[in-house]
C-alpha cells in the first residue's frame, strides 16, 4: 500500500519549468468559492450546470484563511507540533474545505495538440475537475503538478472545479515551522502543447576551469513530430541542429564566461522544435568535492547565506515578483550570496532572480516530518522510515529536481528538513545522486553521514565546529544525536565538507555572538559556509476588535496548538526593514574589507572568482565624531583571496596631524562600489572599519568650593535639584525627574527566555564539554533573574551627606527575601554651572556571582517627543556580543526610532560606548550629558523594563506616562539561546563594581 501518493488520474510526470512561445492561459483572478468544514463540496458542485452565483468570490492565488475576515477560518502557526492528531495517514473529520469554481474560454486552436493544466501550489490536498471530468488529485503543497486535460476541454466556455482540503496524508510530511494556510496560493494555468512541442529539456552546462571551456550536455524529450530540433546560443556563436533524439550530442565551446554568485554570467538559449520554441538562460559552472572541500569552478567557496521562507505579512505565501526582487536586492546589499529555500521549493521565478542576481542556492524538497520527533521512542511512526510512504517521498524529490534542474544557481539539493532517518530518505538521496551526479545531495539529519555529501549541522556551538575540524574525538555535544555516532561514522563525517544549514537564530533582540561564528567559518576551507536562521519574520498583519493593527504570531488567531512568537525570528522585519543583526552580519560577512593599520590601509579580498576592480575606497578622519577630512581612493585591483597594503595618501596624513591636536580621532575606511550594479548604486558601502587613532583626553572637573546650595526648590548642585528631605534627584535645568532608580532587570528578550541545554551561566563552554556548558535545559536566564528577585528591587537609604562642595548619597537596592542587591553611590558636585555626578554601583554581597541582566540608572523624564543626539556607537542598537554593525560616530534619532519594532516587546534599543548625549523636546531646554569617565551606554524608551515585561504585543503596552532615560553601566549579551547557544562568558555581565562620571549641562 502506498500512502500520501496517487498515480491514478491524469497527473503527468514532472518536467522542467521553462519559458515557451506556446499559448498559456493564466486562471488567476476571482473564483466562486464555497467553504465547509466536513471535507465535502456541495452536492452537484462538481458538474458544469451547477449554479454558483450565491457563492462567495475569492482571489486566486490566495490563502482562504487570509480572506473573508475569519469566515473561512484563521491561520495557525506551529513549529514542530502538528495542529491535528498524530494519527497518520488520517485527516480529522473536521477538515476545512474550499471548493473553487470558475469558467474559462478556449479557442479552437487549443485542441490541436495537448492541453495541460498546471497547478503551481495548493495546500494541502486538491482534486480537480474540468467540465465534470476528474483529472486527478495532488499532494505536495509546494510542488508543481501537471494534469492532462485534453479530453476534458472543448472550444468555448469550460468550467474548472478544484476541491481543496486543508488536512490530508500530506500534512504529516509538511510540518515546516510556518503558518498553516490552506488554499490555491500559486498560479493555476492552462498550457497548450501543440504537436511537435518539447516534452522536457535539461541543458547541463559544465565548465572546465583548467582550460576555460564549456560543454553543453543536452537531454531533450520530444515526440517524433518535434524533430529536427535546433539549439542556439547567439552570444557564443552556437547553432546545432539534431535530426532526432538519438543524434543529440554534447556541444563543446572553447571559451565561456563561467557563472558564479560573484559574477552571474548567463547566456540566452533558444531550443527550436517544429511546434515550439523554448527560451532559457543558462550558466556554465561545475561543482565538485575534493579532499573534503566544496568547490565551484575549481575553487573552494564560502557560502554567506540565509534561510528564506516565502512569506508576506498580508499575502502569506502568495508570490509577488517585485517584492521578491526587492528582497533579494536587499540581501545582496548586505553581502548575502546564498539562499536555502527553507523548507520547500520556492516559486519558480525566485530561482530566475537567483540566477540573474547571483546566489548560491540550496534547493530543499517539500518534506519535513518533525511532528514525530518527540514520540517515544524518538521518531516512532516516522513516515521517512516507513516503506508505505516511500513512493510519496520519492515523488516529492523527483518533482523538486525535475522542475528546477536547469538553474545554475542551484548547487546542492536538500532532500528534506528535520525528518529523522530512514529508508525513505536513503532512497530519495540515491535517486537524486543517480539523476543528477553534478550536484551534491545534503540532509542535515544524517548525523552518521550515510547518504549526505556535505555534513550539515544546525545551531552548533563554536566548540562543536572546532571538534569537527579536529582529527578525532566527539563531533557533537552530549545532548545532540551527533554525539552518539561511532568513531568510524565520525571519520566519515570529517571527510566531508561542513555546512551550517541553520545557526544564529535571529529571534527578537539579537542574534548575539556572530563574530565567533564568522571567525570559525573563515578559518578552514572544509567549512563550506553557512545559512543564518532566518531572513524575515513570519508575522501576519491583523487587527484587534477595535480596529488596532498589529503583527500577529502563534496564538493570536485562537489556535488550540501553537508555538507563539517563534515565527518572529528574522533579520528583517515583516515590513522589510533591516535589524541590527543584519547590519552586523553584513559587516562580518563582507567579501572585501579594508582597515587602517600602522603600516597603511590593508585591503583583503575574501572573494573566490573576481578581483576588486569594481570597488574603490573611501577614507575619512573624524575628530569627536565630526568628519575633518575625507576622500575617495582608487587602488590597484586585488585578486581573489589576495591582499594589499596601500600607502595612505598625503592628504590623510595631513588630516591626522591636524586632527590629533583636538579630540578623539578615528580613521574610517570603507569599501564602496565604484559603479552602479543591478543591486546597488555607485558608492554603496560594502564594508567599513573605524580605527581609533587617538583616544579622548580626560579632563578632571574643577569642583566649585560652594557648589551645593539650598533654596525654595530644594538643594541645588549646578542645574540639578534635589529634595532637601530625601536627597532624591527631582530635576535638571527645569526638566522634572519623576524618579531615579537603579535597575538590574531588563524586559526578557526571546533569548533570555530560552531553555535549551546550551546553558553557560553555571558552567562555561569548553573543549571538554564541546561547548555544551551545563548541558541541562529547562531553566531560562529570565527564570533565574526572577527567582533572585531582580525585577522587584526595593530601596533603602544608606547615606545622605552634604557639604558646601559635595552631595553624597548611597542607596541599597535589594529585593525582599534575598541578599541579591547592589549599593549605588552618587557624589554630586558643581563645575562652572554644570552638575557632575560620580556614580558607582557595586554588589551588596560580593560573594554572589549570578548573571545580571543589566545595571542602569533610570531617570523618568516627562512623556514628550524627545529627540536625542549622541556621540558613541551607532546608528543602530548594540550589545556586548552584537557590536560588528556599529561604529563610533555622531548620531541622532527620535525616541521612537531608538528601539526597533519587534513582534513581542522586550529589551532593545541599547546604544554602547556613549561619550555624550543631548536630549531635546519642544518648549524645554536641551539636556547634555557628558561621560567624563567610564564607558556606559544608554537607552531612551517610552516604557520602563517592568512595564515592557510580559507584554505580548506593542499595542498592548500601557499609555506612556514618562520617557525613561537609562544610563546603562553594564549590559549582559543577548546570545541565541531561543534556539542555540547561550551568551558566551566573555559577553556575560557578572556582578562587579561599575562606575561612571557624568557631567549634566543645560542648553537654553
Amino acid at each position: 500500500m502506498s500512502i500520501g501518493h496517487r498515480e491514478e488520474g491524469r497527473r503527468l510526470p514532472a518536467r522542467a519549468g521553462v519559458a515557451t512561445d506556446t499559448a498559456r492561459l493564466d486562471l488567476s483572478g476571482l473564483w466562486a468559492f464555497h467553504y465547509s468544514v466536513d471535507g465535502r463540496s456541495p452536492e452537484g458542485a462538481l458538474q458544469p450546470p451547477f449554479d454558483d452565483t450565491l457563492w462567495d468570490r475569492i482571489r486566486v492565488p490566495s490563502h482562504w484563511v487570509l480572506e473573508g475576515d475569519g469566515r473561512y477560518g484563521r491561520p495557525q502557526y506551529t513549529n514542530v507540533t502538528l495542529p491535528i492528531p498524530l494519527d497518520p495517514p488520517h485527516a480529522p473529520d473536521l477538515n476545512p474545505t474550499g471548493t473553487y469554481r470558475r469558467t474559462f474560454e478556449l479557442a479552437d486552436g487549443w485542441l490541436d495538440g495537448t492541453v495541460v493544466l498546471r497547478t503551481e501550489g495548493i495546500e494541502s490536498e486538491a482534486t480537480i475537475w474540468v467540465n465534470g471530468i476528474e483529472l486527478g488529485t495532488r499532494n505536495g503543497s509546494r510542488l508543481v503538478q501537471d494534469f492532462d486535460a485534453t479530453d476534458a476541454v472543448h472550444p468555448g466556455e469550460n468550467v474548472i472545479t478544484i476541491r481543496v482540503r486543508q488536512w490530508s496524508a500530506g500534512t504529516y510530511l509538511e510540518d515546516q515551522d510556518q503558518w498553516w494556510m490552506p488554499g490555491i496560493f500559486r498560479e493555476v494555468v492552462l498550457l497548450h502543447r501543440p504537436a511537435g512541442s518539447i516534452d522536457d529539456v535539461w541543458l547541463r552546462c559544465e565548465y572546465d576551469h583548467l582550460d576555460g571551456s564549456g560543454t553543453v550536455v543536452p537531454e531533450i524529450a520530444a515526440h517524433a513530430a518535434a524533430w529536427p530540433v535546433t539549439l542556439e546560443i547567439p552570444a557564443l556563436g552556437v547553432r546545432m541542429t539534431w535530426a532526432d533524439r538519438d543524434s543529440v550530442s554534447e556541444i563543446r565551446i572553447p571559451a565561456v564566461q563561467p557563472w558564479s554568485a560573484e559574477r552571474p554570467d548567463l547566456y540566452d538559449v533558444q531550443l527550436v522544435a517544429a511546434g515550439e520554441t523554448v527560451s532559457m538562460r543558462v550558466g556554465f559552472r561545475s561543482i565538485a568535492i575534493r579532499d573534503g572541500v566544496l568547490q565551484v569552478n575549481g575553487r573552494p567557496i564560502k557560502i554567506r547565506g540565509m534561510n528564506r521562507h516565502e512569506i508576506d505579512a498580508e499575502r502569506g505565501r502568495v508570490f509577488d515578483e517585485e517584492e521578491a526582487r526587492r528582497d533579494l536586492i536587499l540581501m545582496k546589499q548586505h553581502n548575502v550570496d546564498g539562499i536555502r529555500t527553507a523548507h520547500y521549493p520556492p516559486h519558480p521565478r525566485l530561482l530566475d532572480l537567483a540566477d540573474e542576481l547571483g546566489f548560491w542556492v540550496v534547493l530543499e524538497c517539500d518534506l519535513e516530518t518533525s511532528g514525530f520527533l518527540d514520540q517515544e521512542p524518538h521518531w516512532r511512526g516516522n513516515p521517512a522510515d516507513d516503506p508505505a510512504w516511500g513512493p510519496a517521498l520519492l515523488d516529492r524529490v523527483m518533482r523538486t529536481v525535475e522542475r528546477d534542474k536547469n538553474h545554475p544557481s542551484i548547487i546542492m539539493w536538500s532532500i528534506a528538513n528535520e525528518s529523522g532517518m530512514g529508508s525513505g530518505l536513503a532512497a530519495m538521496s540515491a535517486w537524486v545522486k543517480q539523476r543528477d551526479p553534478g550536484r551534491p545531495v545534503i540532509y542535515e539529519g544524517d548525523y552518521t553521514a550515510d547518504y549526505t555529501d556535505v555534513y550539515c549541522r544546525m545551531y552548533p556551538t563554536l566548540e562543536e565546529i572546532d571538534a569537527f575540524l579536529a582529527d578525532d574525538g566527539p563531533i557533537g555535544v552530549a545532548s545532540h544525536p551527533a554525539s552518539h555516532v561511532t568513531p568510524e561514522q565520525a571519520r566519515r563525517a570529517r571527510s566531508l565538507p561542513y555546512l551550517l544549514v541553520e545557526y544564529a537564530h535571529a529571534m527578537g533582540t539579537g542574534p548575539g555572538g556572530l563574530d565567533g561564528y564568522a571567525a570559525r567559518i573563515m578559518s578552514d576551507p572544509r567549512i563550506a559556509g553557512s545559512f543564518l536562521w532566518e531572513w524575515k519574520d513570519h508575522t501576519l498583519r491583523a487587527t484587534t476588535a477595535d480596529g488596532t493593527p498589529f503583527l500577529a504570531y502563534g496564538g493570536d488567531f485562537g489556535e488550540e496548538v501553537h508555538d507563539g512568537n517563534f515565527c518572529a525570528d528574522g533579520l528583517v522585519a515583516a515590513d522589510g526593514s533591516p535589524r541590527a543583526g543584519l547590519t552586523a552580519w553584513a559587516q562580518l560577512s563582507a567579501p572585501v574589507t579594508a582597515r587602517w593599520t600602522d603600516a597603511g590601509i590593508l585591503v583583503e579580498s575574501h572573494r573566490t572568482f573576481v578581483d576588486t576592480s569594481d570597488l574603490r575606497l573611501r577614507w575619512a578622519v573624524l575628530s569627536d565624531g565630526v568628519e575633518y577630512a575625507g576622500a575617495a581612493l582608487e587602488f590597484a585591483p586585488v585578486g581573489p583571496g589576495g591582499h594589499v597594503m596601500i600607502e595612505p595618501p598625503a592628504e590623510l596624513g595631513r588630516a591626522l596631524a591636524v586632527a590629533a591636536v583636538g579630540g578623539e580621532t578615528v580613521v574610517l575606511v570603507q569599501v564602496v562600489l565604484a559603479h552602479e550594479t543591478t543591486w546597488a548604486p555607485a558608492g554603496h558601502v560594502v564594508s567599513g572599519a573605524a580605527h581609533l587613532v587617538r583616544p579622548r583626553s580626560r579632563r578632571e572637573p574643577v569642583t566649585e568650593p560652594a557648589g551645593v546650595e539650598s533654596g525654595e526648590a530644594g538643594l541645588r548642585v549646578g542645574p540639578a535639584v534635589f529634595d532637601e528631605a530625601s536627597g532624591d534627584l527631582r530635576g535638571i535645568g527645569g526638566i522634572p525627574i519623576g524618579s531615579a532608580a537603579i535597575d538590574l532587570w531588563r524586559a526578557p528578550t526571546d533569548n533570555d527566555l530560552g531553555r535549551n541545554p546550551l546553558d553557560y551561566e553555571a558552567e562555561p563552554p569548553t573543549p571538554a564539554n564541546v561547548g555544551e556548558g551545563s548541558g541541562i535545559g529547562g531553566t531560562s536566564a529570565a527564570d533565574r533573574w526572577r527567582r533572585r528577585g531582580l525585577h522587584r528591587l526595593r530601596r533603602r537609604i544608606v547615606v545622605r551627606e552634604r557639604s558646601d562642595a559635595l552631595l553624597h548619597n548611597v542607596d541599597r537596592w535589594m529585593p525582599a527575601g534575598t541578599s541579591e542587591g547592589v549599593d549605588a553611590s552618587f557624589t554630586w558636585s558643581a563645575e562652572r554651572g554644570d552638575a557632575v555626578c560620580d556614580l558607582a554601583v557595586r554588589p551588596a554581597d560580593p560573594r554572589l556571582n549570578g548573571i545580571w541582566p543589566r545595571v542602569a540608572w533610570r531617570l523618568e523624564l516627562p512623556a514628550e517627543e524627545w529627540d536625542v543626539e549622541w556621540y558613541g556607537y551607532g546608528p543602530g542598537e548594540s550589545y556586548p556580543d552584537l557590536m560588528a554593525g556599529v561604529r563610533l560616530g555622531l548620531w541622532r534619532s527620535g525616541i521612537d526610532g531608538l528601539a526597533p519594532d519587534v513582534a513581542r516587546p522586550q529589551e532593545s534599543g541599547h546604544r554602547s560606548g556613549v561619550r555624550w548625549l543631548r536630549l531635546a523636546a519642544r518648549s524645554r531646554p536641551a539636556l547634555r550629558i557628558e561621560v567624563l569617565e567610564g564607558s556606559p551606554g544608554f537607552s531612551l524608551r517610552r516604557w520602563s523594563p517592568l512595564q515592557t515585561t510580559g507584554v505580548a504585543h506593542p499595542h498592548e503596552l500601557p499609555l506612556p506616562t514618562a520617557a525613561h532615560l537609562s544610563i546603562e553601566l553594564g549590559m549582559h549579551g543577548v546570545g541565541t539561546r531561543a534556539c542555540g547557544p547561550d551568551v558566551r562568558p566573555e559577553f556575560a555581565l557578572r556582578p562587579r563594581e561599575l562606575r561612571a562620571r557624568l557631567r549634566f549641562c543645560v542648553e537654553e
